[in-house]
């Protein structure tokens, strides 16, 4: 019995310590990794997007395709519009706790969707 579990013992320590992280060889052509977003136009996009996925995915979702709150991508909101509704809410949507200067980043960005 104690040869058996030293058996399993020995495969699940070797199994844990990997294999050199060697990969085989493909004859495919690397993938290449999505761009990071960073400033397209006069705004921010990375802060934008992260500034939208702290205060707002809940209820607009994922892809500004809406949810609980209505669709963002795609509408014809002005940029005003969208700081007024940030900073003031709109119907069930209360205000949001977001520095002037960020609200502006996300609402050029939502803007541009």
């Amino acid at each position: 019995m104690k040869k058996f579990l030293f058996a399993i013992g020995a495969v699940l320590v070797l199994g844990a310590c990997g294999g050199g992280g060697d990969e085989a060889p493909t004859d495919e052509a690397p993938a290449e990794e999505a761009p990071a977003e960073e400033t397209a136009g006069d705004f921010d996009a990375t802060l934008a997007r992260e500034t939208y996925e702290a205060s707002c995915i809940s209820c607009h979702g994922g892809n500004l395709e809406g949810g609980g709150g209505p669709a963002l991508a795609g509408s014809d909101y002005s940029v005003e519009h969208i700081i007024d509704v940030i900073h003031n809410g709109k119907g069930s949507m209360p205000p949001q706790n977001v520095p002037d200067e960020e609200a502006e980043n996300l609402a050029k960005w939502i803007a541009e969707q």
